[in-house]
């Protein structure tokens, strides 16, 4: 119910108390188009004869929507070829417009942090709280890379570590006619300076059924490989490797191919592969760089068992996809990987599972929390072993203290974003605890052998509210009086 919320109408402020007949669009003769989780597209030149009406998701349009439009639960964004003749009403969410986009009727937004707020059609354009964006990223993109995140990833175009040294990828190509064929070929290649070798990726996909069904593929590669990606993004690692001589990622090379299928929906994606890979250690680089801690040591690079290994992998992801963590929404990451044969290696299944959920309890305060959970059969390689400590783990602890083939974590925070403190920076608060130990020692139901062993930490971070750096002072909570302050370029996670 909303009640005693801010109304703003041509510049005026009033009070209400009865609002929520303003949400709902001006009835009429067309029927709806009612999309529930999940997200709706209009594409270019397509038109909607009827009221479109979407729960739990996003509506993109570039073409004409003849009707009225409501969205709860996310956002309505326009391209500069969108015609809206109707009313727009986005409940929770936000109206995006490109310039050049059309709408015809009111906007009506309502949302936690600005309350109800309404623009008619000759001056919502002007209004600040109607945000401008570019559409190719927003929409085009999103549409057009609904299965390349899963298959075939852009790569960056700079990557530094400890393992690769310089690895340069200036090629990123597809081709698929322009979005417009079921059938497509992909090729990122780049150099590895640090390797003095070429690394790269070509995929070949076909899509069945009108280009957003499932897909099969097969995929030939030379690569690097990690399990500790939910720590920091690449992007930034390379920064910290270059700035700080530090990597806090373990990876190992991979050479070889997967065949498989992979499924993309707005509100779940997910993918299976069988893969025939050589795996190998990097070779020593020993002309790294570094700006700054040039007399600083790189932590020693991960031991791998060298061979050819034959395994199954999949992972499925539902949720709240590609969406902005700072609002109420949850997402969970199940993946997995058995091997079949191996040249070194006894067979081994190892699993994860990620769960990612944020809470809007107010206006601009939210809680942010990350699960994960780790569990494995067989003999677990040293080298895919599960890692609990230090970045992206548990603050105030070093890289990956504990080790094991299970492990458990959670990561909370408190978050009071800039309007809140009326700032340009955010607060928050958080707490790191987890533990990683071999299953022969005690079972997942062991509550209290898992929580005595656990590490632990609490801090407080101050950021700028473009989230473009942040700034963390954690300490040590089992025992040890050990504080340490990190700077990084994203959230914890």
């Amino acid at each position: 119910m909303l009640v005693y919320l801010p109304l703003t109408l041509a510049g005026q402020v009033q009070d209400t108390t009865a609002a929520m007949e303003v949400l709902e669009p001006e009835e009429g003769t067309t029927t709806s188009e009612i999309r529930f989780f999940g997200d709706y597209y209009v594409a270019v030149g397509e038109t909607s004869k009827e009221n479109v009406k979407v729960y739990g998701g996003d509506l993109f349009v570039a073409g004409t929507v003849d009707g009225q439009i409501v969205v709860v639960g996310g956002d309505a964004i326009l391209e500069a070829s969108a015609i809206v003749k109707g009313r727009i009403v986005t409940i929770g969410g936000t109206v995006y417009q490109n310039d050049g986009a059309t709408v015809k009727g009111e906007i009506v937004q309502a949302n936690i942090r600005k309350g109800i707020n309404i623009a008619r059609t000759e001056d919502f354009t002007e209004g600040e709280d109607f945000q401008k964006f570019d559409f190719d990223d927003e929409f085009t993109t999103k549409e057009r890379l609904r299965r390349e995140s899963l298959i075939h990833p852009d790569v960056d175009s700079f990557i530094y570590n400890r393992d690769e040294g310089l690895l340069l990828t200036p090629f990123n190509w597809r081709w698929d006619r322009g979005s417009r064929s079921t059938f497509r070929t992909s090729l990122s290649l780049g150099y590895r300076f640090g390797q003095r070798e070429l690394a790269g990726r070509l995929t070949l996909e076909k899509t069945l059924g009108s280009g957003v069904g499932p897909t099969l593929y097969v995929s030939a590669f030379r690569q690097s490989r990690s399990d500790d990606n939910y720590r920091i993004p690449e992007d930034e690692n390379s920064v910290s490797s270059l700035f700080a001589r530090q990597d806090f990622l373990d990876r190992w090379g991979e050479e070889g191919y997967e065949a498989g299928a992979a499924f993309r929906e707005s509100f779940v994606q997910a993918k299976m592969a069988y893969r025939s890979v050589e795996v190998a250690p990097f070779d020593e680089v020993t002309n790294l760089i570094s700006w700054f801690k040039k007399h600083r040591n790189f932590r020693p690079s991960v031991t791998v068992s060298s061979g050819n290994l034959n395994s199954i992998t999949g992972n499925i992801i539902f949720g709240t996809l590609n969406r902005d963590f700072l609002s109420t929404r949850f997402m969970i990451s199940l993946e997995g990987e058995s091997v079949l044969s191996s040249d070194n290696l006894e067979k081994f299944d190892r699993f994860s599972t990620i769960f990612h959920l944020s809470w809007e309890m107010g206006p601009d305060i939210l809680i942010r929390t990350r699960t994960i959970v780790g569990e494995s059969q067989g003999v677990l390689p040293y080298f895919r072993a599960f890692g609990v400590g230090g970045l992206g783990s548990v603050s105030a602890h070093p890289y990956k203290t504990q080790n094991g083939d299970r492990m458990a974590q959670l990561n909370a925070e408190l978050l009071l974003l800039p309007a809140f403190i009326n700032d340009h920076h955010y607060f928050a608060l958080f707490i790191d605890t987890g533990n990683a130990w071999n299953r022969d020692i005690y079972g997942f139901t062991d509550f209290s052998s898992i929580s005595e062993n656990a590490l632990s930490a609490a801090g407080i971070g101050i950021g700028d509210e473009d989230l473009d750096w942040r700034i963390n002072i954690a300490r040590s909570l089992d025992g040890g009086d050990t504080w340490k302050t990190t700077f990084r370029f994203n959230l914890n996670f």
